[in-house]
Parts: structure tokens; sequence; C-alpha cells
């Protein structure tokens, strides 16, 4: 069944900023579907079979980095999209990406995207636009694991999960795979800004209390 709207992802993200005749093909052929929390949408290594953005919930990008241990490099908020770079290099999946919570994804089959390039290939240009976007977020994120602080990095995600109340519902080993460190590095980092008052603990969650106060530390080398 076709897709009745794409909203909200034209509205935000890589999508929005596209030509309306290039939204509406990608409406035209693309699908809604759902996934559950800690349901898999593809895994590492597989064939690449479709470009998917997300309009609803959270999704987790993963890396097997260790032995079969996956290691969580991004969670994605609506308007993300991903799965471009491998279905047009022809290449295997470099990354698994799972939903992190209830989630609603907009897929576009593989097969129909690339005879979309070759019939009109100047729309290659659009999948190029999403591919920097995605390697700029990866230079973005292997530099703040490098340069920051444990602290900053800590600010920087609850800034980046907090929801209009100020409420991050995660737990501290989510928080801490999210992050890239150890439990007990998050708990030191954590103990450090619920003293300044930024951040407090409410029943199941983290309160942001002061997000003018996390900003400023979210630069702390």
């Amino acid at each position: 069944m076709k897709a009745d709207t794409l909203w909200p992802l034209d509205e935000r993200g890589w999508l929005a900023a596209q030509p309306p005749a290039f939204r509406e093909w990608m409406l035209e052929n693309g699908r809604w579907q759902h996934y559950a929390p800690g349901q898999l949408i593809y895994d590492f290594g597989e064939e690449a079979d479709g470009l998917y953005g997300l309009g609803g919930g959270a999704l987790e990008v993963t890396l097997p980095l260790v032995g079969d241990e996956a290691v969580t490099v991004h969670r994605a908020e609506p308007g993300f999209w991903l799965g471009e770079s491998a279905l047009l290099a022809r290449a295997p999946r470099a990354v698994s990406l799972t939903a992190a919570t209830d989630a609603r994804v907009f897929r576009v089959r593989g097969a129909r995207i690339r005879a979309l390039v070759r019939a009109r290939p100047e729309t290659w240009r659009h999948f190029y636009e999403l591919s920097h976007i995605n390697a700029t977020l990866a230079v973005t994120l292997l530099a703040e694991a490098l340069a920051l602080s444990p602290r900053a990095r800590l600010a920087r995600m609850l800034l980046r999960l907090a929801d209009a109340e100020g409420r991050v519902v995660a737990r501290q080993e989510e928080l801490a795979r999210l992050i890239g460190m150890t439990r007990s590095s998050l708990q030191r980092a954590l103990v450090g800004l619920t003293e300044t008052g930024a951040v407090g603990r409410g029943y199941g969650c983290l309160i942001v209390h002061d997000r003018a106060a996390l900003e400023a530390i979210r630069g702390e080398a």
C-alpha cells in the first residue's frame, strides 16, 4: 500500500531539504514500517536492501568491534536516514541498525533507488548529500570521543536525549554504552553533573534542570 504522508520526514532532516519532486518520488516509492524495541532492522555484513528514514522513536547504530560484541556508535532521532552508502556502492552493510524503542521507519527499496539513478543520473546528488551528512556525523562523533572529557560527553548526550520536559529515560548501562565509556566512569561524570544542580534523578529517569549549564560543560576537554 502506498504511503499517505512522509510526515515528519518532509519537515526535518535530509529529505526536508530536497526538492518537492524528489520528495514526491520518495512518497510514491516508500512504505512505512513499525519495529518493536530491540528489533533488528538490518545487520552488519548483510546485502544492502533499502534506504531507511526514522519518523518516530529512536534507532541505535552499532558496529561489531571485538568478537561478537556490538558497540553503539549513535542513537538516532526522527529525521535521521541511513543505508544509502552500502546501497549505492553495492557493498555489504558496514553497521547494524536496531530499534531502540517502538520505531516508525520509512523504507524505500534498494532496487527502486538504483533504477531511479540509472534513469535520472542527476538524482545522485540527493543521495550524495545524505552521505555527506552521515560522514560529517561520524567524524563529529569520533572527535567527541577523542577530545572531550567524560563529563562533556555525558552533557552532550543528555542534551541530545532530553525531551521537552528535560526527562532522559535511559538506564545508566544504556547511557554508558551510547557514550562508549564504562559504567563507573559514567557514574563519576554523573555525580559531577548532579553536584552542580544541572541534572537530577527522577523516577526511572534523569532530569535536565539547567540546559545552559550543560551547554557550558559540553565543550570541556
